[in-house]
């Protein structure tokens, strides 16, 4: 539902009553004065809704039409735009991960060959270790066992000091040859690490190597993507300038439409006036004018009201110069005063509309415009006060069927809710 001015100190109004009401109820809202509260919201939304759409009568067809093309294409060519951030972010993403993998297999790679030259080394010391090793045990056999020796000095009958000195060169063999083991075990031992170390660092460079290829399939697998999707856009951007260019054309268009309809306007207003001037009818003289005039069309109820409201498709900020009725097709559109119906045309706009003139009233001419109709029932002469004159349609701008409807005083359109019983 649109809300206008008089429409707010209204709210207000019913806002007050509605506290008052509560504050001097003995007791709470009961459960079904809550579901009728309920369901009136629920009306008012749906006629919101249809209000919504009703309002897009203010613009041809070939606009709607055009304008929805457009909206199309730009909100394409926004998703194309997104996709195509995020496949960058995501190649600069790919790219800086290899970037740093390759740094990080680099520096395996030194470490790598670090613990090869290690290698290397600790193979060789085991080597010339082992040899060592070896020239002792045959130096041992070859030249006799150092014990031996000694045994056969104790039994020759050596002197204790030719005995002593023999134990000494036979402890000082024995200790080299050990700590010649010693250190041929150690090295093997650290050579057993070492085999460890490079087998461990050349497992992690296949590790990061494989992860390193698979980053460049998935950069250019992303290139590849970006660029499809910067084509994408391209195409969506001139899909959106064709669509713009359309819109723009069908505005156009419409805006020459309008200006035709306002000549149109200006002739029937000097009409009216010259009605009025030659004394055509009577002028009644009336109270109030507040529900002087009978509905326009029965069992219905306002989808759009009078009153400013915002263009849906242009934008700008307009007078809605009737008020919308829920009409389907075909219901019977009435007189809602006697009067004489000055006008029956077409307007792209309005499509097929009655005029009809219902005299003066309090000094004012007053006329009844009947917009969007199917058919005429009149279409000339004097009409009774509840007489049918046409049926409702969705002739012209119009998204479906119904009646929009105004008063025009002294040519002027005015807001027909007040006028209306």
């Amino acid at each position: 539902m649109h809300v206008f001015p008089r429409a707010g100190s209204l709210a207000a109004a019913l806002s007050c009553a509605v506290v008052a009401a509560v504050l001097l109820s003995p007791t709470l809202p009961s459960s079904a004065d809550e579901k009728d509260r309920l369901e009136q919201e629920q009306r008012e939304v749906q006629q919101d809704q249809k209000a919504a759409a009703e309002d897009l009568e203010h613009s041809s067809a070939g606009l709607r039409k055009a304008s929805a093309a457009y909206a199309a294409a730009q909100k394409r060519l926004d998703q194309a735009q997104t996709r195509l951030d995020e496949l960058n972010t995501r190649l600069a993403e790919a790219q800086a991960a290899h970037a740093e993998l390759e740094a990080e297999l680099a520096e395996q790679k030194l470490l790598l060959a670090e613990a090869k030259r290690e290698l290397a080394a600790g193979k060789a010391e085991v080597k010339a270790q082992r040899e060592e090793m070896r020239d002792a045990i045959l130096t041992r056999f070859t030249g006799g066992d150092p014990r031996l020796a000694q045994a056969a000095a104790l039994l020759s009958g050596g002197s204790l000091e030719d005995l002593m000195r023999q134990q000494t060169y036979v402890d000082a063999a024995s200790a080299g040859q050990d700590a010649t083991l010693q250190r041929m075990e150690a090295t093997e031992t650290m050579l057993v690490v070492r085999e460890g170390e490079v087998q461990e660092a050349t497992d992690a460079i296949a590790a990061k190597e494989k992860k390193a290829r698979e980053l460049v399939a998935e950069v250019d697998s992303l290139r590849d993507q970006a660029a499809a999707a910067h084509a994408e856009m391209s195409t969506l951007a001139a899909q959106a300038a064709t669509a713009k260019r359309s819109a723009e054309s069908a505005r156009a268009a419409d805006a020459a439409e309008l200006r035709e309809l306002e000549a149109q306007e200006s002739a029937l207003r000097t009409k009216i006036r010259s009605l009025a001037s030659a004394g055509s009818g009577t002028d009644r003289n009336v109270g109030s004018v507040g529900g002087l005039f009978g509905p326009p069309v029965t069992d219905t109820y306002v989808t759009s009201p009078y009153g400013i409201r915002k263009h849906p498709i242009y934008g700008y900020v307009s007078l809605h110069n009737g008020t919308d009725f829920h009409a389907p097709c075909g219901r019977p559109l009435l007189a809602v005063d006697s009067g004489q119906i000055i006008s029956t045309s077409y307007s792209s706009v309005w499509g097929n509309r009655l005029h009809l003139y219902l005299g003066k009233v309090n000094g004012h001419s007053y006329t009844a415009v009947y917009n969007h109709i199917s058919s005429y029932a009149r279409t000339s002469g004097s009409v009774g006060r509840g007489e049918t004159v046409a049926y409702a349609g969705t002739t012209g701008w119009s998204t479906g069927c119904h009646l929009h409807f105004t008063i025009l005083r002294d040519g002027t359109p005015v807001d027909p809710a007040p006028l209306l019983g």
